[in-house]
């Protein structure tokens, strides 16, 4: 019995996993190697490259490409058409050409249309607007913006919540994070906090 629910035309290759409860959409392709967690949404033309990670509870949302390189954590939003790389020096033919990995920590969001530059890591619980460009890595629990993207302010677990930059770790998880979100990512959302 199926675990996992794939739409006629998505294309999961021999050798992938994929968690239990996962959906993957029209014209997704899942190269084998990648692993899908448990409850994952894989939106429209979305691609995931070989020995790619996508954490339980993460949503990829219509047309986005995850290539190698690229770690995507749990309860992770990717908004769609947001672009990643993994060449900093992309040319044909280079032949000792090496991925530069790119990390999405527990919990955080990119806005549609982000472009993410390989090497960098996106904190648990961040945010990014729609259409930044991150080119340096967004500390955890902070709002980015902008071409290149840089931390305006600070934000609350789920994201209702704007923070003066001064805010302590244990106000992150505030009354509406309470009322709002799922108990098992709020409940990562006070273990990062704790640890900050």
């Amino acid at each position: 019995m199926t675990q996992f629910y794939a739409h006629p035309t998505a294309i999961v290759e021999e050798g992938a996993t994929i968690g239990e409860g996962a959906r993957i959409w029209h014209f997704a392709h899942v190269r084998s190697s990648a692993i899908i967690g448990r409850e994952v949404n894989l939106g429209k033309d979305v691609y995931v490259d070989c020995d790619v990670a996508v954490g339980d509870g993460a949503r990829v949302q219509n047309g986005v490409s995850i290539y190698h390189g690229v770690h995507i954590s749990d309860w992770c939003f990717v908004g769609p058409y947001v672009v990643f790389t993994n060449d900093v020096t992309p040319r044909v033919g280079n032949k000792d050409w090496k991925v530069v990995e790119t990390h999405l920590d527990v919990g955080c969001s990119l806005g549609a249309g982000t472009i993410v530059r390989c090497g960098v890591t996106i904190g648990a619980f961040a945010m990014v607007g729609a259409g930044a460009i991150v080119t340096h890595d967004i500390p955890p629990f902070h709002l980015a913006v902008g071409v290149p993207a840089r931390p305006q302010k600070k934000v609350c677990a789920c994201w209702q919540s704007f923070l003066a930059v001064e805010t302590m770790p244990s106000e992150y998880v505030r009354d509406c994070c309470r009322e709002n979100m799922d108990p098992r990512v709020r409940a990562e959302a006070e273990r990062v906090a704790a640890s900050l």
